[in-house]
Parts: structure tokens; sequence; C-alpha cells
């Protein structure tokens, strides 16, 4: 995995390169940096005959990524998404649009930060409170059954596949998702757990569904285990809602 630098010379020179392969005869370098100046201005695309067209997978596929494994690059592209299908094109306009939505859903926007798309700016901040609100207003929406199976499987895959032991009563019966974030404490040479959560819902041995948030804040790892050591008593305590009468 390498974090590439500059994303669009990039996906320019692989295009080149694709092109190449493919028996087109390409003059530019794929060597050098995308020449932004020589491109059409944005608002001219809509005019042009275009040659070809890439379908992506269904949203509900993006969807699964993010949250099944964790996969921060396509969370942090979600607010720049939102904003293109509104005609606009910055991180903030995007995540205004996504202030509104958590408004209309009924969630308490003002106990909320977000920097970015994937909790992991200095600026992200939720309570486990908004956090319920959310999901229940998503259980009421009709894709509810999408979103929800998109979600990491307790004891059955994603992030959540060994949070509890295999033959864990609770196992299958709960989705939800977790979240981790963890900065280096350099000058002791240990880790800073800023955050361990784990959020969404429990089909209960009594029937119903229960909606639930847990969050673990600021703790001084002592060794690397004690990470994993957390997020096992999280799944536990989702295995307790899951028995709890």
């Amino acid at each position: 995995v390498h974090e590439v630098e500059h994303p669009a010379s990039f996906a320019r020179s692989l295009f080149i390169e694709a092109l190449r392969a493919a028996g087109v005869k390409v003059t530019a370098s794929p060597l050098v940096e995308n020449p932004a100046s020589k491109l059409p201005r944005y608002e001219t695309y809509a005019t042009m005959q275009p040659t070809a067209e890439l379908m992506s997978p269904p949203f509900a596929e993006s969807a699964k990524l993010i949250l099944k494994v964790s996969h921060n690059l396509h969370a942090g592209t979600l607010p720049l998404l939102v904003a293109a299908k509104q005609g606009k094109r910055t991180l903030a306009e995007g995540l205004q649009l996504q202030r509104d939505f958590l408004a209309r859903a009924g969630v308490d926007v003002p106990t909320i930060s977000f920097g970015g798309g994937a909790g992991g700016d200095r600026a992200d901040y939720v309570t486990p409170r908004a956090t319920v609100q959310l999901l229940k207003a998503m259980s009421k929406r009709s894709d509810f059954a999408v979103y929800r199976g998109a979600l990491p499987v307790l004891g059955v895959d994603g992030t959540l596949a060994a949070a509890v032991v295999a033959d864990s009563p609770a196992k299958g019966q709960v989705q939800a998702k977790t979240g981790t974030l963890v900065w280096n404490n350099t000058l002791l040479g240990k880790s800073l757990l800023q955050s361990k959560a784990l959020a969404g819902y429990v089909d209960a041995a009594d029937g119903r569904t229960v909606v639930f948030a847990c969050f673990v804040n600021l703790v001084a790892l002592q060794q690397s285990s004690d990470r994993d050591r957390i997020g096992r008593v999280l799944g536990s305590i989702a295995e307790k809602l899951h028995a709890a009468p």
C-alpha cells in the first residue's frame, strides 16, 4: 500500500500506459506532472462528446467496503461525492450538505464536529447519543436493509470477525461499525488510544432490536495487544446486549 502524492499525475501516467498497451499511439510523456492548465474548463465538460465512460459498482458496494473493513480512503471521499452530486466541489461544501442531512434525520448536530469524512481529523468528534440518533434514523429508511447489510457482523466478518469467541451466542446477531484512532506517544515509545468505538444494531434474544453505541477514549496503551483486548471488551458488551432481558 502506497500513498500517491500527486494522484492526478499518477492517474494520467497510468492512463497513457493503458492506451499504449491497447495499441493507441500517445505522444505525451507519462513522466511529467499533469498539465492542469491545458485542461478544458470544468463547466465545459458537459458540452463535450464523450469517448468512454467508467461505470462504477453500485454505491452499496462502496458502502460495504467502507463499513466492513473501515476503508478510510473511501470514507474520506464521501463528502466530496456528496458535494459533486449537488454540483459543488469542495470538502467544506460536502460536509455542510451532510450537516443538513443529519439535521433532517433528527440528529443533535450541535454535539458533532467533523473536519473530514473518515474520523481521523483532529476536529472529528461525535457523542454516543448522536450516533444512536443517526442509527435510529437510518432504520426508518427504505434502503435500511442495504445499509445494515453493509455493516460488519459480530464473529462473522469484517472488523468484528474476531471480536467474540467462535461459539458466542451473539455470533451473527450483531451488525455494528467499529472505529479506532491511535496516536503515537513518541516520548515514551508507546501508543495513545484516542478512541475505540462500536455502534450498531443487536438482535436481542427476546426478539427486540437494540440500537447501541459504546466509546472508549484516551487510554494509554501499555502494549500493542491492548487495542485488540479493548475491542474484545466492546464485543462482550454487544454479547450482553444480545442476552439481556
